[in-house]
């Protein structure tokens, strides 16, 4: 009698941290959708001394759902004595969740606003800095605090942005 009862508490408490571990799977997947998150970074891409090349943007990203998402990019371009206005709107689709932190969208394509004056080739140099392939753009996203989130690429550490 004394077996059959230990069995039956050894299977509850089995079933109970199965319960347990599928809701914290479910809660943490449903969470996923729709991300929103935007920040304020500089980037420095200057490769020779006194040829400046630099960006003052808000980022604004957005994974509206597994399919659809966008990266707004608004600020200021930088080539040496010229600045310029930085406005896009990076159109993301066919997203999907290649593991726990990574997020990888197609790039579908990129709309210029009509108020942006940055030379397309200027843009690619801070679009290749997000990218490995112009074509896509992958994200581990690292959840820090409640709401602040440390953004990296393929290749290093990128920004860090607030989830809203």
């Amino acid at each position: 009698m004394k077996r059959h009862t230990g069995m039956i508490v050894a299977f509850m408490l089995a079933a109970l941290v199965a319960l347990f571990i599928a809701s914290a799977w479910f809660t943490h997947r449903a969470e996923s959708y729709p991300f929103r998150c935007a920040t304020f970074n500089r980037y420095d891409l200057s490769r020779n001394e006194g040829k400046r090349l630099e960006y003052a943007v808000t980022q604004d990203l957005r994974f509206l759902s597994k399919n659809s998402g966008y990266l707004l990019i608004n600020g200021q371009a930088t080539n040496g004595d010229v600045d310029t206005i930085l406005n896009r709107r990076i159109i993301l689709t066919q997203g999907e969740r290649i593991d726990g932190n990574t997020y990888r969208y197609q790039i579908n394509k990129v709309v210029t606003s009509s108020t942006d004056t940055t030379p397309d080739g200027m843009f690619n140099a801070l679009l290749a800095e997000l990218t490995l392939d112009p074509s896509y753009l992958q994200l581990d996203i690292v959840k820090v605090d409640e709401k602040t989130y440390l953004m990296s690429g393929p290749l290093s550490y990128l920004f860090t942005c607030q989830r809203y």
